[in-house]
């Protein structure tokens, strides 16, 4: 039977208690010091799906579960301070419904005046979700394959992989060398939604005659996927085997295309996690780029097609690479356009943070893939099924801005992102290309 069909209130409390566990003054800071101003509705996507899905409001289940455990006056009179923990089943449903309409996209956290992050709150609410059995289905299934570390367990996987493999020869690409200066890590992710991104990366590394190599097989899913639930210990075995082979390797250098969250989580994040440095440095594929081109070395020839920047959130409003990507598009594009929203308040896509890995669209996606159905229960189905139709809203203001702007190209960093873009200009019958970045430079380079 499928966790969604069932509830039991000792898992809640004991889910509660572990996320309790986890309490640091920075998620205190963000629990109870909320004014309630709701400033950070005006950005947050998932409002026009519904008031209730503005940050604040989503991040109240976490607020109940923290005062309930932590406040004496709050579990003495648990229904005056709002300290009530889900007692059935349909309640559980609602907060998992609250917490898969967050992308984490930070627009909250830039808007908020007293700087409370809304996504954070919403990552410790998904791993209370986790310890009481509402995760997405396919979601748990790549958590656990790439907890696992057999990344191409399937023969679908495997196969999609080994032909990408095959064309990387083809380039002349080394697999698994030691002594290489950079390494890059392409995930399981973009092997099988944006191949063109590890192809063009491949390309443009060899253009700038860099001293690299590349993993001979994943190394993650997308990494570190346990994140998206808040599943800190998971993230932290993938962590670790992904430094070690870096380290084995003896690369000071590491080399990402996905400037999703795996990027703001190895540049940033990781070395908090593991408590020291990771002994190399994590440079996004775009930096190297927007170096070559200040130095000179880098000249590309110029398409006459209209372009246009999708930020990634992670990479864009969360990293700081904000006019980087604008210096080497507008350098291989003679009409190069920004979006109304670049920069800080970049809009969201409105797929992130794994939202647009388990809606009905991808499900199809990989059982296609796979040969075989993913078993899901009426009851997860009909909350996927929701959540499709709100992605959709949410990011129908990005797709206006793609259609305003006349682009005929999006180029954007990230898997999730391009996965997300392809849905929804579909569905609101705006047609355009979406590239990769290093896709759509490789074909812009010099022969």
């Amino acid at each position: 039977m499928s966790s969604w069909e069932v509830f039991g209130y000792d898992a809640v409390k004991a889910g509660a208690r572990a996320v309790v566990g986890r309490l640091n003054p920075v998620l205190l800071h963000f629990v109870e010091n909320c004014v309630g101003c709701a400033l950070c509705e005006v950005n947050c996507p998932y409002t026009p799906a519904g008031e209730e899905y503005g940050p604040v409001e989503k991040a109240e289940p976490l607020r109940k579960i923290v005062r309930g455990q932590v406040f004496l006056s709050a579990r003495l009179l648990p229904q005056l301070f709002g300290a009530k923990l889900p007692r059935t089943a349909e309640e559980l449903d609602r907060w998992a419904e609250l917490a898969y309409r967050c992308t984490n996209c930070g627009l909250c956290y830039t808007t908020c005046p007293f700087g409370i992050h809304s996504g954070t709150m919403i990552s410790h609410l998904r791993y209370f979700l986790l310890m009481s059995g509402r995760v997405p289905t396919l979601l748990k299934m790549m958590m656990d394959l790439e907890v696992s570390g057999n990344i191409l367990s399937a023969e679908a996987f495997s196969r999609v992989w080994s032909e990408l493999a095959e064309k990387l020869k083809g380039l002349g690409v080394t697999f698994d060398r030691k002594g290489a200066k950079y390494v890059y890590l392409p995930s399981l992710a973009e092997a099988l939604i944006t191949p063109g991104a590890i192809v063009g990366t491949a390309k443009i590394l060899n253009k700038l005659g860099l001293d690299w190599t590349m993993p001979g097989k994943p190394l993650s899913v997308r990494a570190p996927i346990a994140g998206l639930v808040g599943d800190s210990e998971a993230v932290l075995e993938v962590t670790k085997r992904v430094v070690d082979y870096v380290a084995e390797v003896g690369a000071s250098t590491v080399v990402l295309s996905d400037g999703g969250y795996p990027y703001r989580f190895f540049r940033f994040d990781a070395p908090a996690l593991l408590g020291k440095p990771l002994g190399f440095e994590v440079v996004h594929i775009v930096e190297l780029l927007h170096e070559a081109l200040k130095k000179g070395g880098l000249n590309l020839k110029e398409t006459d097609r209209k372009v246009t920047w999708h930020s990634p959130c992670q990479l864009g409003r969360m990293s700081g690479f904000i006019e980087e990507p604008v210096e080497v598009l507008s350098s291989a594009s003679k009409n190069f356009v920004k979006l109304e929203s670049h920069g800080l308040f970049s809009k969201c896509c409105g797929g992130g943070n794994g939202i647009a890995c388990v809606v009905p669209p991808t499900l199809e996606m990989f059982e296609k893939l796979l040969g075989t159905r993913i078993p899901v229960s009426e009851r997860e189905k009909a909350f996927l099924d929701k959540l499709y139709k709100d992605i959709l809203v949410a990011g129908k203001a990005k797709v206006d801005e793609i259609k305003k702007s006349g682009a005929q190209i999006v180029v954007t960093a990230c898997v999730g992102c391009v996965h997300t873009l392809n849905m929804t200009t579909k569905a609101h019958g705006v047609e355009v290309e979406i590239k990769t970045l290093p896709e759509f430079i490789a074909d812009l380079l010099p022969g």
